[in-house]
């Protein structure tokens, strides 16, 4: 019996044990918590569920559609309590009743600006140490926190700020997520999948401050929901616009400029959301740096919603980006890329109100390029059609989630100068498939998640079976520590190809499985700890350990060049992420220290030839060893507060040995005494020697001014405060050293209007 299967067989086993201790429950109270302008979902908000003979109180945060449950409960009276930061809170008494069905509570929860800096602290606590079973719950609030130069905050700042996230420079928009590689990131906007959503200026993204509502951030132990991706899972959800008001934010700074608008179409039931941003950083850099930085982005985006009587609702939108620019500005290499999203979906809500089905469908495309004037010109095209479905069911204190999903790929590629063996082709691939899990409560301090994803390729791989768990365990009750657990098998069809071998290569081709008919497959395992203290301290503990299976690699060659073929490598990663967090009323902090190590182990002729061993095992140019990062938001009278600094080990590179001259004889011998040849470097082995360590201070004040119809944010901040010259890479073409952005000061404005 095969792996998988004694796993399916195993995960049967349980559900047929557990499933009748968990239906033994007397009965439960559930919950949705909405915004009252929009109906959008908060997530993360805090539910506290107090009996009125107070012997029974737990705690817990709503879900990505704000769903909130409370199973396992005696026959009695209760008191719900629903808090968000930034809303007005709301209680409602409810019974449980012998043989009454339960309905979904619903929180229309008013904003109120008042409340912004409110402590709110319970179990369900959001924020970076907040997770559920190694997932992340990250709000709008949290993403504000984070200094950017941009006039408002972006998810791509904050994703940064986390221990277990490597990004190798300010340009490239490349997210390392515990070891894995930036083509191995599921980013998924309202369920349409982005496949290069950050920008090349590495501050910015297409998840914006004003347009996010809420994420959920997957490092490793994804559930069976998530298909197609082997290292981690970015899950966005976009603001609904504002179905009763039009309100408008402009803002602009060095960098970007931005205006995003939002309305009603039919007030109270229908509404859009718009947003344009360009980059100035192009044209201001020079007078700000010093130095001209010749990279441009923007983006454009708009989202309609309906809502219904009873609820249920459903939004479509369309989002285009648009990145170019030079990463090594010594060379003439260009790099460009564009997304384009068009994308709907759907949440019905049963009258019975005991489950409820989402349904997702759109197309996605990403186009991208490599120019080098006067010599070549790689691109490569990938599109993509989804239909997906989830039907998600309470039965007795159960939670099962059943789901379809399903999509046709097209691939265009033109990249014969860089991969050698890898023709002009354009091709296709078609996938089916099936996904389940079920919440299984076993008492009032243990949940049990299996799940299982079954995927089929026609004509194309073998049929793909993925199990996968998540559990946690609260020993001490709601309000004490908790442990959580979560691992699985994860399959990869289509491959990212990059050139690992230059940290300024941003091109990526996506193509079936270039050697072999096997996909690229990852097995995870995580535990960690979270723990609150007292009212305002939080802390979090996770160890995690990753297995990399044939996993495409450009060949390492003793002789830099600039083409190159694909090996297969293996990998182990494994590291610990710590995160300490503290809320006050006017003071918010944060450290993060992640240790971490990530080997491939490779087979390749070069390796023989050179070294007497054709198997080597080295550290990819992503491999950082130490990582500390550290926020502080102080609110000071009028004036808020940010400070941001980071530190990071060197990375990985592969040292030159020495140069040589290759002379050419096809023709005539040549009078080596008089002649110089071609200057080759010549390479040692692979990533045998580390860049100096990076580390950088950015810090920004900003103060808001009211006035009747607007309120005036201004922010004045600067990026490396100190100046550190933090090197990108080193060019051992024309011996030049590459170096991340300097000390760079900005002053931007946002102005909302109501």
């Amino acid at each position: 019996m095969t792996n998988p299967h004694r796993a399916l067989l195993v995960t049967g086993i349980l559900l047929l044990i557990l499933a009748p201790i968990a239906i033994q429950a007397q009965g439960s109270i559930q919950g949705r918590v909405v915004d009252s302008q929009t109906d959008t979902p908060l997530e993360g908000a805090n539910a506290r569920l107090v009996s009125l003979d107070r012997d029974i109180t737990r705690g817990m945060a709503s879900d990505e559609e704000g769903m909130v449950r409370f199973p396992v409960l005696p026959n009695g009276e209760y008191t719900l309590t629903v808090t968000y930061v930034g809303y007005v809170s709301q209680v409602d008494t409810v019974t449980v009743s012998p043989g009454q069905e339960s309905p979904i509570h619903v929180f229309h929860l008013m904003p109120d600006d008042r409340l912004l800096d409110e402590v709110v602290v319970s179990s369900g606590m959001t924020g970076i140490t907040s997770r559920e079973a190694g997932a992340q719950r990250i709000t709008n609030i949290d993403i504000q926190r984070v200094p950017t130069p941009g006039g408002s905050g972006d998810l791509a700042t904050y994703l940064q700020a986390m221990p277990g996230v490597v990004a190798t420079g300010d340009r490239g928009g490349q997210l390392y997520i515990r070891g894995g590689l930036p083509s191995q990131n599921m980013v998924l906007m309202d369920g349409a999948l982005v496949y290069q959503p950050f920008h090349i200026v590495g501050f910015f993204s297409a998840f914006p401050e004003e347009l996010v509502a809420g994420a959920d951030f997957h490092a490793s132990g994804f559930g069976s929901r998530y298909v197609g991706r082997t290292s981690s899972v970015m899950d966005i959800r976009m603001k609904d616009g504002d179905r009763h008001n039009v309100q408008a934010t402009a803002s602009g700074s060095p960098y970007v400029a931005s205006l995003t608008a939002e309305g009603p179409l039919k007030r109270g039931s229908s509404s859009w959301i718009g947003s344009i941003r360009h980059s100035l950083i192009e044209q201001t850099s020079e007078p700000l740096t010093g130095e001209r930085q010749p990279l441009h982005f923007e983006s454009q985006y708009i989202k309609v919603s309906q809502l219904s009587e009873n609820d249920s609702r459903c939004s479509a939108f369309w989002m285009r980006t648009k990145d170019r620019g030079k990463l090594n500005f010594s060379r003439d290499d260009q790099f460009s890329w564009t997304n384009g999203v068009l994308a709907g979906r759907c949440l019905f809500l049963p009258e019975n109100q005991e489950s409820f089905l989402s349904l997702d469908t759109g197309i996605t495309s990403l186009t991208n390029e490599m120019i080098r004037p006067g010599d070549s010109e790689l691109h490569a095209n990938v599109q993509r059609f989804y239909l997906n479905s989830t039907f998600t069911q309470w039965t007795g204190n159960l939670r099962f989630e059943l789901g379809m999903h399903s999509f046709l790929k097209w691939m265009e590629y033109e990249i014969d100068e860089l991969i050698e063996g890898q023709r002009d082709d354009d091709n296709d691939l078609l996938s089916v498939g099936f996904h389940g899990e079920v919440e299984i409560p076993i008492g009032p301090s243990v949940s049990f998640t299996p799940g299982l994803a079954i995927s089929v390729y026609p004509n194309r791989y073998p049929v793909s079976i993925e199990p996968r768990f998540r559990a946690e365990w609260r020993p001490f009750g709601p309000d004490g520590g908790e442990l959580f657990l979560a691992g699985g098998i994860y399959r990869q069809a289509l491959a990212g190809v990059s050139d690992l071998r230059d940290a300024s290569s941003v091109f990526t081709t996506w193509m079936l499985s270039p050697i072999g008919e096997q996909q690229m497959e990852a097995r995870h395992a995580s535990l960690g700890w979270r723990q609150s203290i007292g009212q305002q301290w939080s802390i979090s503990l996770e160890g995690y350990a990753k297995q990399l299976l044939r996993q495409p690699v450009t060949i390492w060659s003793s002789i830099a060049r600039f083409t190159t073929d694909l090996a297969l490598a293996d990998g182990q990663v494994s590291g610990i992420d710590v995160r300490v967090e503290y809320r006050g009323e006017r003071l918010y902090t944060f450290l993060g220290y992640g240790i971490s190590s990530v080997e491939y182990q490779s087979a390749q002729d070069h390796f023989g030839t050179w070294f007497g061993e054709p198997i080597q095992r080295y550290h990819p140019p992503h491999d950082r060893r130490h990582q500390i990062q550290s926020m502080l938001q102080w609110s000071l009278g009028s004036y808020e507060i940010s400070l941001r600094w980071q530190l990071g080990s060197g990375f990985p590179f592969t040292r030159p040995m020495g140069f040589d001259e290759l002379h050419y004889f096809q023709k005539e011998p040549p009078d080596v005494r008089s002649e110089f040849g071609s200057t080759r470097v010549i390479m040692e082995r692979p990533y045998d020697e580390r860049l100096p360590a990076f580390h950088r201070l950015d810090l920004s004040v900003e103060r808001t001014f009211s006035f009747p119809l607007a309120d005036l944010a201004i922010q004045a901040g600067a990026i490396n405060v100190y100046n550190r010259s933090n090197l990108f890479y080193y060019d051992v073409y024309t011996d030049r050293r590459v170096n991340q952005m300097p000390f760079s000061p900005y002053i931007s404005i946002r102005m909302e209007l109501d």
